[in-house]
């Protein structure tokens, strides 16, 4: 849980919307590439977990 907690707070570090469009054209292809091993990964977990009859279920807004 330590290390899926790291993840996030790292993800919440990653701000494109303050980028130019030059800079994020220069790193596209590293984002890309990184978002989809993200999900691929996400995706295995959560696969995993749901296989043994577990739901993934989304927290209740506040």
């Amino acid at each position: 849980m330590v290390r899926l907690r790291a993840a996030v707070r790292a993800l919440d570090e990653v701000d494109v919307t303050g980028w130019d469009d030059s800079a994020l054209n220069d790193h596209l292809d590293e984002i890309s590439q990184t978002l989809c091993a993200i999900d691929a990964q996400l995706t295995r977990v959560a696969d995993a977990v749901r296989a043994r009859g577990f739901r993934i279920a989304e927290p209740l807004a506040a």
